[in-house]
């Protein structure tokens, strides 16, 4: 049965010994670690780590005499000075109990330091041994004897357990080696049964191949398969070379060679590669005076490795490759003018499955583990690869061999010749160079996608993948039934897609400059992108990845490999889908348009016989008023109030029917000065109002100033309105912080990081939010008429801008408690 991995943490933590790991900063000697014992002597908790020594533990000030802290700061002085050990007499140190009072505690402390394998101090452990008691008992004569025996038999109890705990760190070393031994029997049994099926695919496709009655296309088909099972016996080989140097099996044969012409021979391989990527490669290996004992298969693999990852990482310039010897060694050097390794990322470059985030480079595939097989291999040799890099400047990798055969194990020595023929590796390394210079789509891949409705209605797709052959194989596999184009990363997508969007895209999701979420991402902060179907492809299996790229918002998810007929269907079911919705978008949109029409039509027509009724009754009481009785005159009244309240129902309406047909421009809008603007409006409007108006400065957002304007006019208006019966009214303009911007109540929105969000906000007469799904549309009013009077159409205008502007709009509010209406918008440019 399996168990637990030993938990070192835990085990200092219950260390039956007082510890205290300090930095060696002096003069401050930063705490950073303690375990339960020395918290328990001390009374106090880890909240305290991150401090210095004696800001938490200082001599007793009310004891002139006391030298403890003083004495322990020499003490780690002498340590940081000499980096050795150092073991104090007793002291006497006064520790503040829980209740605020100085106890005395006689402590025999050492102070031990932790070592780096440079030699530099990393940590001080402070360990101590609490005698208290035993110096206390000295004192008391007869006792001194019965303590010291208690004290011995806890020295013995200490010992014991000690002895435990490291019984139990040797057996849970012992399980590490068992399972470490187990992974890499894994790895080498999986390898070893990969090899016989590579063997029965390799030499069936190249026996085809050397027929010359192949047709193109046929030809085409077979050497995708042979480069591709080259591409997976490299990176099988990989893990058997890993498993066999871990297992300590890895076979060598160290016998003079001519290093200089094999390392030619293999970096000229790369030759015609390099010059198809744009990149010089300069070969210089000088003739050797003396014979290189290396092994031949280890050094086809060295070489390889280090040139190929050159050509990966340098876009344009020079890769060079220079053998020559100094006094005590054979040199290798690897060099390159590409995009370099970052400060942070150069000290793991030798570790296994290491890639550096966000390094450019041509693709984004591979197993990161080829510089680590080279350290490895060169190690084997008694030699030192090291690596010198400056981001944008270029890398160098430099492999040092010592001359001669003493430094070899001479068991492994022979004077036999080796093999001359270059292995199937070899070729493999050669064959991922030359899948680099197809990353550019070739001209059956460009063709032109005819422009919507004109001459084909087949639906475009846009392929979107760094492997030329998987970007060609979906290309083949789509073409009878759809109009593809293709593009080789994300970023050149992006541009392709803004030019001319397609109906659907696929998408890899590893790729260089910008990966497939990346892609995503920037689709649907787009608009005009925002609805586009996208299927993502991942080499990652599992539930998770999947949910993650589901999440990402993409429609779809495949995992790589996917068979024709699955990755047909859904392309086919997501352009259908995407097709209905677009048409029901169409219909949509039509719709409204006819219903602004008719809305504007209709109050259009309204005014003419509105402007009649208003005209006529003006002349029938500038005339016969005085002849009018009360009750005739208070119909005359109820008139003109009727038309007012008219002629503004049929503003709002146009306004209304305006605000879908208005061209939308954008630029950075104050939106305090702005808001500003319409509470003086308001104020000169209504004199004999008092109300404590407070707008925020510095709101900015983006968006089209006059339907701005609409949505504050609109918003302050009913603020206004609705606290006309506050005692003293309050109005406030603001902005939502950036921790407020998550979602606080259930009916609030996500927002993203793109938008802002600000408020306006009074302490007038509240609605209840159980109607607050009525809020926002036309006509709805949650107030009688009687108590505040209005159209019912202003909320319903501000939806509409701050729909057309991409935003959200909400409000919270209680009866009786104020209301705020909260709206969103694009955030300004910095």
């Amino acid at each position: 049965m399996a168990q637990d991995p030993l938990d070192y943490q835990l085990l200092f933590e219950q260390s039956p010994d007082v510890l205290l790991v300090l930095l060696a900063d002096p003069p401050r000697y930063t705490m950073v670690a303690a375990n339960d014992a020395r918290l328990l002597a001390t009374h106090t908790t880890r909240e305290s780590l991150g401090s210095g020594l004696f800001e938490v533990f200082p001599d007793n000030p009310d004891d002139p005499a006391a030298s403890g802290m003083n004495n322990l700061r020499v003490s780690l002085d002498r340590v940081v000075r000499t980096r050795a050990p150092d073991t104090m007499a007793v002291q006497k140190y006064d520790i503040r109990g829980e209740d605020g009072v100085f106890v005395a505690k006689y402590w025999s402390p050492k102070n031990l330091p932790v070592l780096s394998p440079a030699g530099e101090i990393l940590y001080i452990i402070h360990r101590v041994e609490d005698v208290t008691e035993l110096v206390q008992a000295s004192a008391l004569g007869d006792q001194l004897r019965g303590r010291t025996k208690e004290m011995e038999r806890e020295v013995l109890l200490r010992s014991q357990e000690l002895s435990n705990a490291n019984r139990e760190l040797r057996q849970a070393n012992e399980r590490l080696g068992e399972l470490d031994a187990a992974k890499t029997a894994f790895f080498s049994n999986v390898s070893h049964e990969f090899r016989t099926p590579l063997t029965l695919m390799l030499g069936p496709l190249e026996d085809a191949l050397s027929d010359s009655t192949l047709s193109g296309r046929q030809r085409e088909r077979i050497e995708l398969a042979h480069d591709n099972a080259l591409r997976l016996l490299k990176l099988v080989s990989a893990l058997l070379d890993f498993s066999r140097l871990e297992a300590g099996r890895f076979s060598a044969s160290y016998a003079p060679l001519d290093i200089a012409g094999l390392t030619a021979e293999l970096a000229g391989m790369f030759q015609s590669a390099a010059q198809k990527l744009g990149v010089r490669l300069v070969i210089d290996c000088q003739e050797l005076s003396v014979p290189a004992w290396v092994d031949r298969d280890m050094w086809e693999k060295v070489v390889p490795n280090l040139l190929s990852n050159a050509l990966k990482f340098t876009i344009e310039g020079e890769v060079a490759v220079r053998l020559f010897e100094e006094s005590e060694a054979l040199v290798l050097e690897v060099s390159d003018t590409g995009v370099g390794i970052s400060k942070d990322a150069l000290p793991h470059v030798f570790e296994r499955f290491y890639r550096a985030p966000g390094e450019r480079s041509r693709t984004h595939e591979g197993t990161g583990i080829g510089l680590s097989l080279v350290h490895q291999l060169v190690e084997l040799h008694g030699g030192v690869v090291t690596v010198e890099s400056e981001l944008g400047q270029g890398t160098t990798f430099r492999v040092k061999i010592p001359k001669g055969r003493a430094h070899l194990p001479a068991q492994l020595v022979s004077l036999e010749p080796t093999d001359t023929k270059l292995s199937k590796h070899v070729a493999a390394h050669a064959v991922e160079v030359k899948r680099w210079i197809d990353r550019q789509p070739r001209a059956e891949e460009r063709a032109e996608v005819p422009p919507p409705h004109q001459g084909s209605q087949r639906p475009r797709v846009l392929v979107v993948d760094d492997n030329a052959d998987l970007r060609r194989y979906i290309k083949e596999l789509l073409d009878p039934a759809y109009e593809v184009t293709v593009a080789v990363d994300g970023k050149a997508a992006l541009e392709m897609i803004r030019e001319q969007p397609p109906e659907i895209i696929v998408s890899d999701v590893m790729m260089p400059r910008l990966t497939g979420f990346g892609l995503l991402q920037e689709l649907r902060k787009d608009p005009e992108t925002a609805l586009l179907p996208v299927i993502l492809l991942s080499a990652r299996a599992g539930e998770e990845s999947a949910v993650e790229g589901l999440d990402a918002g993409c429609d779809d998810y495949l995992v790589k490999p996917f068979s024709a007929r699955e990755l047909l269907a859904r392309v086919g079911t997501h352009v259908k889908l995407a097709r209905s919705r677009r048409q029901w978008i169409e219909e949509l949109s039509v719709a409204n348009q006819e219903l602004d029409a008719f809305s504007y039509s209709v109050s259009h027509d309204l005014r003419a016989p509105l402007r009649a009724i208003d005209g006529f009754s003006q002349a029938l009481f500038e005339d016969l008023g005085a002849e009018l009785g009360e009750r005739a005159q208070h119909y005359m009244d109820r008139i003109q109030k009727s038309v007012s309240r008219m002629s503004e129902l049929i503003d709002a309406l146009l306004e209304l029917a305006r605000i879908s047909r208005y061209p939308l421009s954008s630029k950075k809008l104050d939106v305090s000065r702005m808001a500003l603007e319409v509470i003086d409006d308001l104020k000169s409007q209504n004199p004999e109002r008092q109300v404590a108006v407070d707008v925020a400065p510095d709101l900015f957002a983006r968006g089209d100033e006059r339907l701005l304007r609409v949505v504050l006019v609109n918003l302050l208006n009913n603020a206004w309105k609705f606290t006309s019966r506050s005692e003293r009214a309050i109005i406030e303009v603001g902005s939502l912080s950036s921790d407020q911007l998550v979602p606080t109540e259930a009916t609030w929105p996500q927002l993203s990081s793109d938008e802002c969000a600000f408020f306006v906000r009074d302490n007038g007469a509240g609605f209840d939010m159980n109607y607050a799904g009525r809020l926002f549309s036309p006509f709805q009013r949650l107030h009688p008429q009687r108590e505040f009077e209005g159209t019912g159409v202003g909320l319903a205008t501000v939806r509409r801008v701050i729909s057309r502007h991409h935003g959200k709009l909400w409000a919270h509010s209680a009866p009786d408690e104020g209301a705020t209406f909260f709206f969103s918008l694009p955030a300004a440019e910095s």
